[in-house]
């Protein structure tokens, strides 16, 4: 017999959630004789599973069967089931109230474990026991100095309407504070009126639009949720490193969303100037104020040069130079050096491997010579780039985001100099930071080779800068990394003017051990034991780097995960690590589920400042110490701790980005199928090599790939804003 039900409950546990929407929970009913309820909604009534939480409070309407339900260990029982016609939030269990009464010094004395019980035995009661200053409610659970704090402590809290309503909406405690934090008690009517702003602090839209229909009556047409779906579009075109898309490219996306409502939703969007469409493309506006802010700037650095004249100074210098360092600069070089010392914009660029470390330094010599700056500060967007480079030069280099954070504006000389390794890695959001903190006196150089990987963040940068005219841009061509005789320049040229020339690559035969690039063909299902066989046959034995594996890819087969899995079975033969930490007790650290051992090669993943070790550092385990494990980066031993350890990982491949700003004597590239793979990571691998190249896998995908160009293919308006800017 079927019974119906129509009434609030309390979600006990989730059972299940569905992929394509639907969920099953555990329930009791909020009445005088409380019942237990498993309620299994459909994905019609449920369409976003996520919003279902433990805890929280529900609408339930629906028909009640009795199930006869069996356990694993073949028991059996019967459960009241709810099928539902209608469900609808009611509200969240006041999880921002608990996080205030537990973590705020206002409420001293009050545990996490007392004001979950408080909490959960009053609920929303404890807003109107505050409000009418009701200490003997709370007298025998805390006492009444205890509660009387509580309750002055509440009807002192300025956004105590908020709380409440982030809890009424079941917005996370952990977004609540955030929300808390930045709006303060102004977060009340901005929520109220523009739930979609929470969209900042929530990845879901979907959940937020949920809660804004549902829970605060918006409806489908409101301008604020078109103008909401608008710019997440334009928002997620960025995850591709686009800074704006074309116009049928926003509408076609968008009305996979919003359907009929996407004519409505651009003409709103452009009315509010929440979104610029300039022509056939559309852009969110806070991307049009940073990409038009970057063109304004860079042209301002074109319009002047340095005063002082250095031509005749820098010759001399040069000569001086030359005797220090021991070989003579070409005359390209010179030129180089001499155009970024009038400047106070150039973009020096050249093949991977020319020598631009070489000239760097020697500009860096020629500036402080000719004391044309009182301070020179270089940066690389990644701790790797930054390391290899104060190993190049002597320098210290720092991160870009290391110096946005420890470099105060005032400290900055008005004539510093600013110069960027690596720079084909930096965004446009790092690029306006940067220029946003130049001097009104101060010089950038921006170095690095527009054939290389473009930045995993958003936009272009030097391969933008490298195309426009006025923009001083010194190239250098002569390759000094690998000789001419190890055939690497050659393929590497071969590579970079593939698209126009379409010339077949000059591999050569591989014969073992020896140099030059060389294609060995095999199928997926073996790429990874043949890679394990070539990194083995050229001298890899799992101790040093002279000999690497790369991949595009970092899980699946062909993978950095798995070839690092396979090298670290065949060749780590250490001792595996023990050690006892005075914090964890007993530690046997492991690796993507394979036991740390001595002599193993691992890289850091975190910038840390106070050990000196940067992301990307690669090392090798030593052995252990007090509470940690000691690893030898270059010429330094560094204690990890065993938190600090979670920040390790092989190095014996890596992905090609990782690869990125440094040089191995032989280089193994696995070639397969991957949607990141293009002519660009091709080449970026290829040029890590100072010797040898062996690609490994499908000859048919590299020269698909050598067609591609994900970085020219992306959407971006700096260049249309420079031309802008100069034509203005």
């Amino acid at each position: 017999m079927t019974q119906q039900f129509s009434g609030d409950v309390q979600i006990r546990k989730i059972r299940s959630k569905g992929q394509k929407g639907g969920v099953i929970f555990s329930a009791i009913s909020v009445d005088d004789k409380p019942q237990r309820f498993v309620v299994k909604a459909g994905f019609d009534i449920a369409p976003n599973p996520s919003m279902f939480k433990e805890k929280h409070f529900w609408f339930v309407e629906g028909t009640i069967e009795v199930q006869k339900i069996t356990w694993k260990d073949g028991s059996t029982n019967q459960e009241s089931v709810i099928k539902p016609s209608k469900i609808s939030f009611i509200k969240a269990a006041n999880e921002n109230l608990k996080r205030l009464l537990s973590e705020s010094k206002t409420f001293k004395g009050i545990s996490s474990v007392k004001a979950d019980k408080l909490v959960t035995f009053f609920g929303d009661r404890l807003y109107q026991i505050a409000s009418e200053n009701d200490v003997e409610r709370l007298s025998p659970i805390l006492g009444k100095s205890t509660a009387q704090t509580l309750i002055d402590g509440l009807n002192e809290y300025q956004a105590l309407h908020c709380l409440k309503l982030l809890d009424d909406l079941g917005v996370p405690a952990y977004i609540g504070e955030s929300v808390l934090k930045i709006w303060g008690s102004d977060a009340y009517d901005k929520i109220k009126s523009n739930p979609y702003i929470l969209v900042m602090f929530m990845a879901s839209l979907a959940s937020i639009d949920e809660l804004a229909m549902n829970r605060l009556d918006f409806k489908i047409d409101s301008p604020e949720r078109l103008i909401a779906y608008t710019k997440e579009t334009l928002y997620d075109a960025f995850k591709a490193g686009n800074t704006c898309l074309p116009i049928s490219d926003l509408r076609r996306k968008l009305r996979r969303k919003i359907g009929n409502f996407t004519e409505q939703a651009l003409q709103i969007s452009q009315d509010m100037k929440e979104i610029t469409v300039d022509g056939q493309v559309a852009q969110v506006k806070s991307m049009d104020i940073i990409e038009s802010g970057v063109a304004s700037m860079i042209f301002e650095l074109t319009k002047s040069r340095s005063n002082k004249p250095v031509n005749k100074s820098h010759d001399k210098l040069s000569e001086v130079y030359e005797k220090k360092v021991g070989f003579a600069l070409t005359r390209e070089q010179r030129k180089a050096i001499s155009t970024c010392l009038i400047s106070k914009l150039s973009v020096l660029t050249g093949s991977a491997g020319c020598g631009k470390t070489t000239v760097l330094e020697a500009i860096c010599y020629s500036l402080e010579s000719l004391k044309l700056t009182s301070k020179i500060y270089l940066m690389a967007l990644s701790g790797k780039a930054a390391m290899r480079i104060t190993e190049a030069t002597g320098r210290e280099a720092m991160t870009i985001a290391g110096f946005m954070f420890h470099e105060n504006q005032d400290d900055i000389p008005d004539d510093a100099t600013f110069i960027i390794d690596e720079a084909s890695m930096v965004d446009i959001l790092s690029l306006y930071q940067l220029l946003k903190k130049l001097p009104y006196n101060g010089r950038i150089i921006l170095t690095g080779d527009e054939e290389q990987l473009p930045p995993v963040g958003i936009g272009l940068s030097l391969h933008t800068l490298v195309g426009i005219q006025q923009i001083n841009n010194p190239r250098l061509s002569v390759v000094k990394r690998q000789s001419e005789e190890s055939g690497i320049p050659n393929v590497a040229n071969k590579v970079r003017y593939y698209p126009d020339t379409k010339e077949p690559i000059p591999f050569i035969k591989y014969r073992g051990l020896g140099s030059g690039v060389s294609f060995v063909h095999c199928p997926n299902a073996d790429i990874e034991s043949e890679s394990l066989r070539l990194y083995h046959e050229l001298g890899g034995a799992g101790d040093n780097n002279n000999v690497l594996l790369l991949s595009a890819i970092k899980s699946g087969v062909g993978g950095v995960l798995n070839l690092n899995a396979l090298v670290h079975d065949k060749f780590a033969n250490g001792n595996t690590i023990n050690f006892t930490d005075s914090e964890y007790g007993k530690i046997q650290h492991s690796i993507n589920g394979r036991s740390l051992k001595v002599g193993e090669l691992v890289m850091y993943t975190k910038n840390d400042y106070k050990k000196d070790i940067r992301n990307g550092s690669i090392g090798q385990v030593i052995g252990t110490g007090n509470d940690g494990v000691v690893i030898q980066f270059d010429s330094k031993q560094v204690l990890l701790s065993a938190s600090e350890l979670n920040h390790l990982e092989h190095a014996y491949a890596l992905t090609v980005h990782k690869s990125q700003g440094s040089q191995f004597d032989r280089v193994i590239v696995v070639i397969k199928q991957s949607r990141i793979i293009d002519r660009h990571l091709i080449y970026t691998a290829l040029t890590r090599a100072k010797h040898q190249v062996v690609f490994v896998g499908d000859e048919t995908v590299f020269y698909e790939a050598l067609l591609i160009s994900k970085a020219f293919c992306r959407h971006t308006k700096l260049s249309s804003f420079i031309e802008a800017a100069i034509c203005a």
